[in-house]
């Protein structure tokens, strides 16, 4: 079946769940909550495979949302990878300089960078994982600036473009949505990529940040063994990650110790 366009979902029947996705979108700015309803306004509206927002208020890019819906093993791990040395040789880089000097919002498709993307980033971040499309949104707002990522994986193909009256106003929308949650000054923990995990999914990747084992985390958690290792595989699955090093990287913005 054809995805629909944006014209299509917001003149269509699907128009009044968008506006409650929208409004519980808008409701958790500022709670723990936002992350899952930030993703399900995505999914509700563009369907992409995978998700990841980024911060470059420093030098070292952190990650604030990393979250697969429907991902395949080659794609995991692909945030830790860009988050250790891969993000130096993105050419969003230089996106994300201009949009921190002019304060526009920029939305760019993966046609429009690929001919600055070097070869081995490619196959690394795109050919190996199976990605085929991608929309990065990048803002500013105070000293944050961040590159919210949408991507496609081959079974579900290229995202559906709109008419640019339509697609601009969303994908601004769901930028400043975006940086109004992650300025907030509420608490750091607002930052965090276990906040699209469920409570205890996200209880047994902190404890594992903590240092602890699966049989600790039993103790602590009155679990069993084998039902922290159920959940620790959900919430790696969700993150896109499949080792303890990589949710140290993933977190590495939180002050993981």
């Amino acid at each position: 079946m054809a995805l629909m366009s944006l014209e299509d979902y917001f003149s269509g029947p699907g128009a009044p769940q968008f506006l409650q996705s929208l409004s519980d979108c808008i409701t958790s700015v500022g709670s723990e909550a936002f992350n899952a309803n930030y993703l399900d306004l995505i999914e509700r509206i563009i369907k992409a495979d995978q998700c990841m927002i980024f911060s470059y208020r420093v030098d070292r890019p952190e990650c604030y949302l990393s979250f697969n819906k429907r991902h395949s093993r080659n794609a995991m791990n692909l945030a830790e990878k860009y988050l250790r040395s891969g993000f130096k040789n993105d050419p969003l880089l230089r996106v994300v300089e201009e949009v921190r000097k002019t304060r526009e919002v920029r939305i760019v498709d993966l046609f429009e960078i690929r001919d600055a993307m070097p070869e081995q980033y490619h196959r690394t971040f795109y050919q190996t994982g199976g990605i085929v499309d991608k929309i990065s949104v990048v803002a500013a707002m105070d000293e944050e600036v961040l590159s919210l990522n949408f991507y496609r994986l081959e079974e579900q193909g290229p995202f559906q473009r709109s008419e640019a009256s339509i697609r601009v106003p969303f994908w601004r929308a769901i930028a400043s949505l975006a940086l109004m949650h992650y300025t907030s000054k509420l608490s750091m923990e607002l930052r965090s990529p276990l906040n699209s995990l469920s409570k205890r999914e996200k209880d047994i990747c902190e404890a594992m940040l903590k240092g602890l084992t699966s049989d600790a985390i039993a103790w602590e958690l009155d679990l069993s063994v084998n039902t922290v290792n159920t959940y620790r595989q959900r919430a790696y699955s969700k993150l896109g990650i499949n080792s303890k090093s990589a949710l140290f990287s993933l977190c590495s913005g939180q002050n993981a110790t």
